[in-house]
């Protein structure tokens, strides 16, 4: 497994961040089945497999940073997950995006 790292900072507060990533975490819930378990208000554990793309890490958020440290098969490097996180990760944490317009982003069944 390769190791993926990645930081970004937030001018948001902790809550609308939290929110924003749990916003993230639907939409991988239902677009890729990716499973997210906060385990407490700062970290999150993230596991998921599709088509042969596997990948596992946790992220921290606080202190104005969200902090990722995520293992991903070759196939997942292979097909760009880093960027594809980190252009995920950007697109939610815009200020300029309101949080109800994320949530709407989400697959329905």
């Amino acid at each position: 497994m390769a190791q993926m790292r990645f930081e970004r900072a937030y001018a948001l507060d902790d809550d609308d961040v939290r929110a924003r990533l749990r916003a993230l975490g639907d939409y991988w819930r239902a677009k890729h089945g990716i499973t997210l378990r906060w385990t407490s208000e700062e970290r999150v554990e993230l596991e998921g497999s599709k088509l042969g793309v596997t990948f596992r890490g946790e992220v921290l958020v606080g202190d104005k940073r969200i902090r990722a440290d995520m293992e991903a098969n070759w196939m997942a490097k292979k097909l760009g997950a880093q960027a594809y996180v980190e252009r995920k990760l950007d697109a939610y944490l815009d200020p300029a995006t309101p949080l109800a317009a994320l949530q709407a982003r989400v697959p329905r069944p």
